[in-house]
């Protein structure tokens, strides 16, 4: 692993697609040569890296989806390259801040180019780190990114309720206190502030309209952030590696090096 390349971003955005990686594997299970290495059985086994952490987590989710056979050796891929570069950074934590639990939800719409399903994915933040995140592809398409987003929004609010009332049991939040998700579209957001039957969504399932609810009860409120705060836009698509070092550094996500300058105190590896 000492030796592994590493590279500044889970994911290429030029191959983000992983269908022809899909393909050259089937090609050699069909010659006889699919047999995956001890070597990678090891790294991806019980004992290698959580794909959870949050500066890989869509890159390597990415791979699993492809099925069995490519998994693990394109997943292996991301975690030993990345993990090279980032095997000595840390999440941070501010000993004390007034900044409470808040959430950032986003969505990559139509981004698997095979089902056209959208990524949803979430980060939430408290004392100045990462403490929740998520990335997943949504279970049906959606028609269009307003969708996307409002699907997203509403994993997003399902984990704000729980980490609420963790918390709340753990005495760091009131019963009272609404958590605040900033999202990026503007019509997902008009979409669940708006409890009225509207033609736009009678298709959209059941389920994703729980958002509504909670935004009306008053313990979810949204806030609108640009494209370029989002935070959660790591976990959803490919990036460029600049926005990918400044993203993973809002999440919270330092090396050694800037620990030591700053203000943070507590620090938890990733």
């Amino acid at each position: 692993m000492e030796k592994s390349n590493p590279v500044r971003t889970p994911q290429d955005r030029t191959q983000a697609d992983q269908s022809d990686v899909r393909r050259r594997m089937e090609a050699r299970r069909d010659h006889g040569q699919g047999t995956v290495p001890q070597r990678c059985r090891v790294l991806d086994g019980p004992h290698g890296w959580d794909s959870t952490g949050p500066r890989c987590c869509s890159g390597s989710s990415l791979p699993v989806r492809g099925g069995p056979v490519p998994h693990t050796l394109a997943s292996t891929q991301v975690r030993v390259s990345l993990h090279t570069r980032t095997k000595t950074h840390g999440i941070e934590f501010y000993a004390t801040s007034e900044e409470g639990l808040q959430g950032y939800s986003d969505a990559d719409w139509a981004g698997d180019v095979e089902t056209r399903r959208s990524t949803s994915g979430y980060a939430f933040m408290m004392n100045g780190g990462c403490i929740s995140w998520r990335s997943k592809k949504q279970r049906t398409v959606a028609l269009s990114p307003t969708e996307a987003e409002y699907m997203a929004l509403t994993e997003a609010t399902q984990e704000a309720l729980w980490l609420k009332a963790f918390l709340c049991e753990l005495g760091e939040m009131k019963s009272d206190e609404a958590v605040k998700i900033y999202e990026s579209n503007q019509g997902s957001m008009a979409l669940a502030k708006n409890p009225e039957f509207h033609k736009r969504t009678k298709h959209i399932d059941i389920r994703y309209h729980f958002v509504r609810e909670k935004v009306e009860d008053g313990q979810v409120v949204l806030q609108y952030c640009s494209t370029k705060d989002m935070k959660a836009d790591l976990m959803t698509k490919p990036i460029t590696a600049v926005q990918f070092d400044s993203l993973r550094s809002k999440l919270g996500i330092q090396a050694p090096s800037t620990a030591e300058s700053s203000p943070k105190l507590d620090k938890t590896l990733s």
